[in-house]
């Protein structure tokens, strides 16, 4: 049995080889950091309004800037978020027990050079948490959905940035 496990996933790892799958993040042999990797190091991030858009642009920072921050950007990231607030589950007193937020990050990458805009999309998500009795636990819940809701949308817009330039490097070299 061990031995049909072990030729199921070396046959596995093998068809994925001869697919063209890489990496996209990651180094190569030798230390040498991968393209889509270094044009991410290569994008400046605009400054987003309120605490909101200021834990999404930590959170990029994080997950963007690999060595520092770059000094000559080539692209910019320019983010825009809207939230919403609503109530459910509301009691015949008419006060609501749970809550949802619903975040949308809109953003643009544009060329520095060309000041041409090279991509553009939309990011979602969404949280739910609960409304209690005690002031507090409201304010620690709705951060907290903040906070995972900021963190998804981070995901989304660096896994799409990453599709981008893995793309360009793919097209580049046909």
């Amino acid at each position: 049995m061990k031995h049909l496990f072990r030729s199921g996933a070396l046959f596995g790892v093998l068809l994925l080889a001869g697919c063209g799958f890489h990496p996209i993040y990651g180094e190569r042999v030798g230390g040498e950091a991968l393209p889509v990797v270094a044009d991410l190091n290569n994008i400046a991030i605009e400054n987003i309004p309120d605490r909101k858009g200021q834990i999404l642009r930590n959170y990029l920072i994080d997950r963007l800037y690999r060595d520092n921050r770059p000094e000559l950007p080539r692209y910019i990231l320019k983010i825009n978020i809207v939230s919403f607030e609503q109530d459910l589950g509301i009691l015949a007193n008419a006060t609501a027990t749970r809550a949802l937020l619903d975040m949308r990050g809109t953003y643009t990458l544009e060329d520095r050079t060309t000041k041409k805009i090279v991509l553009s999309g939309q990011a979602h998500s969404v949280a739910g948490f609960d409304r209690l009795d005690q002031m507090y636990g409201t304010v620690a819940a709705r951060q907290d959905a903040q906070e995972r809701t900021l963190r998804e949308i981070g995901e989304q817009i660096v896994n799409r940035l990453s599709l981008y330039f893995s793309e360009e490097e793919r097209a580049s070299k046909s």
